[in-house]
């Protein structure tokens, strides 16, 4: 009986001297210092039409950092009278004071006609040793979009009545020694207007030519498809030009719409692709056998 109540007052004293069941108080969760804040942009900046890059369909969009530190342009977007958005795009372009930074934003569809209002850019930068980002809006100098949607609004009014394009079909490509045979085809889009195509031509590295008289051929409001059988020839073998070549697989064609003459382009895609990149490498292979080295 002396024992429990001995027990009974010890552990009653623990309790109220705080040596036994006392709560702990935690320790405040540690914030991570805010890194430096991110640089300031030039509200205003510019579009270059860069050659390299239309192939792509790319600009070059120009911004100006005017504060240190330096910075990281992480993403940026486009909005344009012009042109549909095409997105948010990532980057890691480096942002130095005083220095413009360069932005290769593709573009959407071309807006036929143009609309009205501001080309803006929004630039999405954080500081070079930080995370927090800051979004910019910035207005461009748009005279080379005004330009590009110009040629492209003409170009979509021929390829709506008669939209050129190679064979897709593995049938209709022959090669017999140097030359590849196939037809490009003219399919009509939304347009019911008469297409004549007045000329085909080849581009750096592969020649094209349309059979005799096959060329000018018209697509009437009715037609649905008309074909030009074509010879194509690697007019160029060595790996620099293929290298150098930003448009490769891209053929320029010519199509009158009334009364107007309208370049337009269009590109070897899938098979296409396939059967003038094998032309290409036999040809180079074919020029290293005999010792001129590919050129």
């Amino acid at each position: 009986m002396g024992w429990g109540v001995s027990v009974l007052t010890l552990t009653l004293l623990a309790a109220c001297s705080g040596d036994g069941g006392t709560a702990v108080t935690p320790t405040p969760t540690q914030t991570a210092a805010p890194g430096p804040e991110a640089p300031t942009i030039a509200p205003t900046g510019t579009i270059v039409r860069q050659r390299t890059l239309e192939a792509d369909r790319k600009v070059e969009v120009r911004v100006t950092a005017t504060s240190e530190p330096r910075g990281i342009v992480a993403s940026v977007s486009m909005t344009s009278p012009y042109f549909t958005s095409s997105g948010t795009v990532p980057t890691n372009v480096l942002l130095i004071n005083g220095d413009d930074a360069r932005l290769r934003v593709p573009l959407g569809e071309p807006v036929c006609p143009a609309g009205n209002g501001d080309t803006i850019a929004t630039v999405d930068v954080r500081a070079k040793d930080g995370t927090a980002l800051t979004a910019t809006e910035v207005v461009l100098e748009d005279t080379a979009l005004a330009e590009i949607n110009a040629e492209e609004c003409a170009m979509k009014v021929a390829t709506d009545a008669a939209q050129p394009g190679f064979a897709t079909s593995p049938d209709l490509w022959t090669l017999d020694g140097d030359a590849l045979s196939t037809v490009v085809t003219l399919t009509r889009g939304s347009s019911d207007a008469a297409a004549t195509l007045t000329l085909l031509r080849g581009n750096v590295i592969f020649s094209l030519e349309p059979a005799q008289d096959a060329v000018p051929v018209t697509l009437e409001p009715a037609q649905a498809s008309a074909t030009v059988p074509v010879t194509i020839r690697a007019s160029r073998c060595d790996a620099h030009a293929f290298a150098e070549s930003k448009k490769t697989y891209v053929f320029p064609a010519w199509i009158e719409v009334d009364g107007e003459e309208i370049a337009v382009e269009y590109r070897a895609e899938g098979t296409a692709q396939e059967r003038l990149h094998a032309l290409f490498t036999a040809c180079g292979k074919a020029n290293d056998s005999t010792g001129i080295g590919g050129q």
